[in-house]
């Protein structure tokens, strides 16, 4: 090997070595970016929203049974005829309001009032007929006391009196029949109402019970609710609810349960139930289409969560409390879930906590956090 080669080696060993020391100072001496940003990450809180975050304090919880259902009156009936006849006149219409005992329709009378004067007849004829048996008896009783006439002409006589006594009975009591035949000529409202729907015009024949009219009161109305059994379990008559009707907006109606139906509906398997509503309205109709929520349980000062606050692990339930800007692991107990199970009644917990009350996954105990306001 020649002295201009061991030359040309010995720099390039040189270069090779002085290469290799500051690949090394570079490593040692200059920070990684993606370690550094990780650390930033891993210390910075986490943000929660006041809607994320629930402060416990005591209040009053209702749990509540809704229902839907349709309007009706409660008093409301078919007036009927209770004569056969013809309709002289039928006085009142579709939406008319009536007062109780008013005239509503009158049939022709003047059958009816012949077979009146005929009954009446019929009782004077009778009358006089126990008049003069009655005489005869008195009469012939005392001839028989005499022995001028025989004992059985005194009680033949007797027994006629009697049987005059029986026919005037019966003379008088057809004689009401006919005058309340008479008076059932004029049909009269049974109570205060409006008129609903004409069924019957005049100059038409109509049979005993024949329709005439259909009567509402609507000062009473009551709403008429298909529920499912595992929520009439919790009914009671008397209970409160509040409604809102189809046609009043956001207007609340105060409401109470008044009967419940001992059966349920072929079928569908519901159960009725009739919320009375307690508000008088002259724009209250059948027939309106109704939403409620019933009143079943109410329980003042408790304290409640969100259901959504509730956690579980191996050790039980628990919520995430934020104290010193950091999530505490909380261990509670639930009593019993309210509001349809949007809030949970507890115990283990203070007045004055603030928990997490949104499902926000992965947070732990331990974890920095900070509350921020939103605009």
């Amino acid at each position: 090997m020649t002295a201009r080669k061991r030359i040309l080696i010995a720099v390039i060993g040189v270069a090779a070595v002085l290469a290799g020391g500051a690949f090394a100072w570079k490593a040692t001496h200059t920070p990684a970016p993606r370690a550094a940003a990780q650390s930033a990450v891993a210390t910075r809180p986490l943000e929660l929203i006041a809607q994320e975050v629930h402060t416990i304090k005591p209040r009053g919880l209702v749990d509540t049974v809704r229902f839907t259902g349709t309007t009706q009156p409660i008093d409301q009936t078919i007036v009927k005829a209770r004569v056969a006849g013809r309709l002289a006149e039928v006085l009142v219409r579709e939406g008319d309001k009536v007062t109780k005992g008013q005239l509503l329709a009158r049939f022709e009378t003047t059958e009816l009032q012949a077979k009146v004067k005929e009954r009446e007849s019929a009782v004077a004829a009778a009358r006089a007929e126990l008049r003069w048996a009655a005489q005869d008896s008195s009469n012939k009783e005392t001839l028989s006391n005499r022995n001028i006439v025989s004992q059985s002409a005194a009680d033949q006589a007797r027994s006629t009196a009697e049987n005059r006594t029986s026919m005037v009975a019966v003379s008088e009591a057809q004689l009401e029949v006919a005058r309340k035949n008479l008076a059932d000529a004029e049909v009269r409202a049974p109570f205060a109402g409006i008129v609903g729907e004409r069924m019957a015009n005049q100059g038409e024949s109509l049979p005993v019970d024949g329709r005439i009219v259909a009567l509402l009161d609507t000062s009473r109305v009551e709403i008429a609710a298909q529920m499912p059994a595992a929520d009439v379990v919790r009914l009671e008559v008397g209970q409160l609810a509040t409604i809102h009707l189809e046609g009043f907006g956001e207007r609340p109606f105060d409401g109470r349960v008044t009967r419940i139906s001992p059966t349920a509906q072929a079928g569908s398997r519901s159960i009725p139930v009739y919320v009375e509503i307690l508000d008088q309205d002259e724009g209250l109709r059948g027939g309106l289409f109704g939403t409620g929520a019933i009143a079943v349980k109410e329980k003042s000062h408790a304290l409640a969560v969100p259901a959504a606050a509730m956690r579980k692990d191996d050790e039980g339930d628990f919520v995430l409390a934020v104290e010193n800007n950091a999530l505490v692991r909380k261990p509670v107990g639930a009593v019993r879930t309210w509001s349809r199970g949007e809030l949970v009644e507890v115990k283990g917990l203070e007045a004055g906590m603030v928990v997490v009350a949104a499902r926000l996954p992965g947070l732990q105990a331990g974890q920095a956090v900070k509350i921020v306001e939103t605009r």
